[in-house]
């Protein structure tokens, strides 16, 4: 499937109204000011405002945290996890979004992207992983319910790492390295940015996380090591719910634990679920409910469209289809 099957909707975008009816929704009031920048939180986004003078009466105009990283605009999310407290990723802001989609588009019809940083090119036109989706915040707190080994003595291996909530809570968890993968390098470098600097003043997890690149669907390059292997949402079609399932095959034949999330609508679960019960036949293998969280803030329509589940004007509870399998789910006569 090429990038314009992938990227489905109207080009025209409500990027502008969408943000300003959620900053519509944050809570503001009056109050006195010396200057300094206060900040408070609405629904786990931080928000921040600064006195236009000292000592007077102001209505405060919330925006969000910036950052640039590699002249890709960013502003910060924060999501509570369970047992880990609240974890900050960075996703594109609506401009680094549409300039993000044009390089995808302008890729898949292999023209020129003109006027653009180098920085925001794309390896294989796959702007997605620039923004934050609902299976992370389900597969995080999965994760950190259910994991009752001794994480220092463990490996996690995340496919398709997006933003990086799934890693970045993986390590302030405390596992011993956490693998975050993904065929494009911006989603990396957003990832190695929030764990380096936005997670505690003196919290750099960059000694835990190692960022890679790799193609789930390139079956001549092998998984890494490691004891666990996750995934959320990358079943965006069905070819990548077919390379998913191979994948969690191979994981499994040599020993390690497979997680798995998927928000509602993913073309490429049915795919999985067939390609899965092919390789494996016999397979035990089902996805249960888990709780995740909808993703707010702007969102351009060519990435997410404006009538999807996986987003709303504030966050909210969204049931996110989880499977979590073990090695020994395996049938011995298909075990190697």
């Amino acid at each position: 499937p090429t990038i314009m099957t992938m990227l489905c909707g109207s080009l025209l975008s409500k990027l502008l109204l969408d943000a300003e009816a959620f900053l519509s929704s944050c809570h503001t009031s009056s109050a006195r000011r010396t200057g300094t920048a206060y900040s408070y939180g609405s629904h786990g986004y931080p928000l921040y405002f600064q006195a236009t003078s000292k000592s007077e009466d102001v209505s405060p105009q919330p925006t969000y945290m910036m950052h640039d990283v590699d002249d890709i605009t960013c502003r910060e999310v924060s999501i509570d996890v369970d047992t880990v407290g609240p974890v900050t990723i960075l996703e594109a802001t609506a401009e680094s979004q549409e300039v993000l989609v044009d390089a995808a588009l302008a890729l898949d019809d292999e023209e020129e992207v003109v006027g653009g940083p180098p920085h925001l090119q794309l390896d294989v036109g796959d702007p997605y992983g620039s923004v934050l989706w609902p299976a992370a915040s389900a597969v995080s707190n999965h994760l950190m319910k259910s994991n009752h080994e001794d994480r220092s003595r463990h490996t996690l291996l995340e496919l398709g790492t997006g933003t990086g909530l799934v890693a970045i809570s993986a390590a302030i968890a405390g596992y011993k390295t956490v693998i975050a993968t993904d065929y494009e390098s911006v989603p990396l470098r957003l990832l190695e940015y929030s764990a380096a600097k936005l997670n505690g003043e003196d919290t750099d997890l960059t000694s835990r996380i190692t960022t890679s690149k790799l193609d789930i669907c390139d079956f001549g390059v092998p998984l890494p090591d490691a004891d666990i292997v996750v995934a959320a949402d990358i079943m965006y079609e069905p070819k990548t719910g077919r390379a998913t399932a191979h994948r969690a095959v191979e994981a499994l034949r040599r020993g390690s634990r497979v997680v798995i999330g998927c928000s509602p609508g993913r073309p490429g679960r049915p795919a999985f679920l067939e390609e899965l019960r092919e390789l494996i036949p016999g397979i035990e293998a089902k996805f249960d409910d888990a709780e995740g969280t909808t993703c707010s803030g702007p969102r351009h329509e060519l990435i997410c469209g404006k009538d999807s589940a996986s987003i709303s004007e504030k966050p909210k509870m969204l049931l996110v289809a989880l499977m979590d399998l073990s090695p020994d789910c395996v049938p011995a006569a298909s075990s190697t």
